[in-house]
């Protein structure tokens, strides 16, 4: 491990605490086109010759060692910035900030929310420029946060009215005929205390003789509008979703309809609470995709108990947990394996120069020396596949085996309960029916679909198009996509080594394009295809949707390998490595370069904890 020094500035430099280099991988240094304190971009092709060298590539151990010296030498000269908190939050802050504002009365704060969106965007794209980390996912992250940032604050400023429109269910220690609480379990900040419309009904829980509250409102008339669910009334169709019983034997709990409330104590977690939601479990804006909620609930709230809802499955395939056990034996052991799998891929993948520079022109190393490029394209778009899929699968885990499990509804009250937190991933049989369609639609993870959706929902409430028009569908397709390229486009122009950020855009494009092409055919051919057996129909969507990620898929698979994501460290402990399978220098222990320092800024308010 390298020693911590400080590195002197003058005094209208920042400072950060660094690791001094090697010296052992000064050799590497020759190969810059700049000296270290220059402030011109240090790029990969500066630093390693992996364009041109046609010898044997450095292993990834030592490719990682010398972008830290660069990245520590570009923050200590000052013409770089890690991610440094709360400085970076900044602009989220502001959003939060204005959305504790009260403006449904006042028309002048609601027109002021096109200075905050400015501004925000103004502090996002400032962030973008200048800021990422020598963690290559972190540096990914940055970028992507920092474009997320901003399409998050135009969800919510322009697209939508969250202090009109939205409702959260929540609940609260139940109240006695005397006025007073019946129990004191429910010490979470997040549970408010406001009085929601609607009477409550009271049900047995299925765990044991406790009752539970939830509200019961019979009388709200529900409108499908663009694939969200709109109401009239006082409660929203999708609402039902959030009302599930809380999973842990507590008595004396009741449910009810949160609006934007009326009181700032109550009004700060409701705000953090919408911001940090993405798929809107337990609020009325919840996506169409989640899983229905359970009979007992919809019997409450005086809605058909459907198969849906029996079944706990969603029309895409997302699968309601009843239960922290439920959930517990659901999503542990994947975790464990995915911990495995993701030791094994680096292990894959270490072997591969590939996966640290990129495309380049290095010695293949043997096992790789006698394939076709075709033949060696698709192994390594298979490998970045798993690798992708399998680091996000980690990444979703996190929330519910946190703040589910570990904490619970004890500590974190109704978003510490097992049905806020359903499957990620939707069933492959989409793919076989919808071909390219259901993979991006159905299939693939739908983290990020209330943003996609938003600005075509809002069209289409606003009546500028009706919801089954070929605008709307286009309209759909051209937002989704074009809102991803524009994510991972942030994310490509945070990583340290250079990248090509048009490449994410093009390749999310060439799936609409891709979507539209097959749908187009299908509609055209319609009376051939109907004529063909299931299993040659199904085969067909596959093939086809196989055959445009292959060829539409290097896009971004170059471009994640040439920005180093690959070389970012998933795991703390690999057995594999232990065992000798990694590069020379590796052990057991794989972060013995993550770490946390002070970053001191030129001023004040730039100063704080540096990743």
């Amino acid at each position: 491990m390298c020693l911590e020094v400080s590195t002197p500035v003058s005094p209208a430099q920042p400072s950060i605490s660094i690791k001094t280099p090697p010296s052992h991988l000064t050799p590497y240094l020759p190969f810059t086109s700049y000296p270290l304190d220059s402030p011109h971009t240090l790029t990969m092709a500066t630093l390693f010759p992996h364009l041109s060298s046609m010898g044997p590539a450095p292993s990834s151990r030592e490719a990682m060692d010398v972008y830290r010296h660069a990245f520590n030498a570009r923050v200590a000269d000052g013409s770089l910035r890690p991610l440094v908190f709360p400085y970076h939050l900044y602009g989220m802050f502001f959003l939060v900030f204005y959305l504790c504002i009260p403006h449904t009365q006042n028309p002048y704060i609601y027109t002021a929310r096109w200075p905050v969106l400015a501004v925000i965007c103004w502090w996002q794209w400032k962030t973008l420029q200048d800021a990422t980390s020598i963690s290559m996912a972190t540096g990914f992250a940055v970028g992507l946060t920092s474009a997320w940032g901003a399409v998050w604050a135009f969800t919510w400023l322009v697209w939508n009215r969250p202090q009109w429109d939205a409702k959260r269910v929540q609940r609260r220690m139940k109240v006695s005929e005397k006025g007073t609480p019946e129990h004191n379990r429910e010490a979470n900040g997040s549970a408010g205390a406001r009085v929601g419309n609607g009477s409550t009904a009271s049900l047995p829980d299925r765990d044991g003789d406790l009752r539970k509250r939830i509200p019961a409102n019979r009388h709200a008339k529900v409108e499908q509008s663009g694939g969200h669910i709109m109401a009239n009334g006082d409660t929203q169709g999708q609402d039902s979703r959030s009302s599930e019983l809380s999973l842990g034997k507590e008595e004396g709990v009741e449910y009810y309809w949160q609006p934007y409330p009326s009181n700032l104590r109550e009004r700060f977690p409701w705000i953090i609470d919408l911001l940090m939601n993405f798929r809107m479990p337990g609020w009325n804006l919840a996506i169409p995709p989640l899983p229905a909620p359970p009979p007992h609930i919809k019997t409450a709230l005086g809605e058909p108990i459907d198969a849906a809802s029996k079944s706990g499955v969603s029309s895409i395939g997302l699968r309601r947990f009843n239960s922290r056990r439920e959930l517990f034996n659901s999503r542990v052991p994947r975790f464990i394996i995915g911990y495995f799998l993701l030791d094994i891929m680096k292990i894959i993948m270490k072997k591969d120069p590939y996966f640290t520079f990129g495309p380049n022109t290095y010695t293949l190393p043997p096992h790789l020396q006698g394939f076709s490029p075709r033949t060696l394209q698709f192994i390594r778009q298979t490998i970045s596949s798993i690798s992708i899929i399998v680091s996000a699968e980690m990444v979703f885990f996190l929330a519910p085996l946190i703040i589910c499990l570990l904490l619970g509804p004890s500590i974190i009250g109704l978003r510490g309960e097992a049905w806020y937190y359903p499957t990620t991933w939707g069933s492959f049989s989409s793919i076989l029916t919808k071909g390219l369609n259901g993979l991006w639609g159905s299939w693939w993870h739908q983290t990020f679909r209330f943003v996609f959706s938003a600005p075509t929902n809002y069209f289409i409430r606003n009546k500028y198009f009706s919801p089954k028009s070929m605008t709307a569908k286009i309209s759909a397709l051209v937002f989704a996509f074009g809102i991803s390229g524009f994510l991972h486009a942030g994310g490509s122009i945070n990583q340290f080594p250079r990248t090509y950020p048009s490449h994410a855009p093009i390749f999310f494009m060439l799936q609409a394009l891709g979507i539209l092409l097959q749908t187009t055919t299908c509609v055209v051919l319609q009376s051939f295809i109907k004529k063909l057996p299931s299993a040659v129909r199904k085969g067909g969507n596959l093939a086809f949707t196989l055959f445009w990620l292959f060829e539409t898929g290097w896009w971004l698979a170059d471009d994640f390998a040439r920005g180093g994501i690959w070389l970012y460290e998933p795991i703390p402990v690999s057995i594999l490595r232990g065992l000798g399978f990694g590069d020379s220098g590796d052990g057991w222990w794989c972060w013995e370069h993550v770490g946390v320092g002070w970053y001191t800024g030129k001023h004040w308010w730039e100063s704080g904890i540096a990743l």
